[in-house]
This record gives C-alpha cells, sequence and structure tokens, in this order.
C-alpha cells in the first residue's frame, strides 16, 4: 500500500469504508495504515497540503 491507493476498511460495528491511503507507518511495533476520504484527498491535493487523517491497524485494512 502507498498514498493515495484506495483502501476498503473494517470499522466499528461491522462498516465497511473506502478511503485512501494517506501514510503506512509503525506505533507501538504494529503497522499503522493512515487514511483519509475521498473529498478530503481531493481538497488537500488542490491546496499543496497533507490530507487530514485517521489511523487503523494494518490487519483491518484491504485492497479495494
Amino acid at each position: 500500500m502507498k498514498p493515495g491507493d484506495l483502501v476498503r476498511i473494517n470499522a466499528y460495528g461491522g462498516k465497511e469504508l473506502l478511503r485512501r491511503v494517506v501514510a503506512v507507518t509503525t506505533l507501538a511495533r504494529r503497522k499503522i495504515v493512515c487514511v483519509c476520504t475521498e473529498e478530503e484527498w481531493q481538497t488537500a491535493q488542490e491546496e499543496g497540503r497533507e490530507p487530514m487523517c485517521v489511523g487503523f491497524p494494518l490487519e483491518d485494512v484491504r485492497e479495494a
């Protein structure tokens, strides 16, 4: 996974979310995938800034 990739997130309550990868990092020895909405991704690209994102454990993320 790399920035810009579309992924599916297994979220709380069994919901599945479609998001864009912002970054993949390690926190306390766990891989974390930072993601954002498509709207935030596009807005950040237009404004020349990093997207605001939320981290999910790698095991809850899969390619779209």
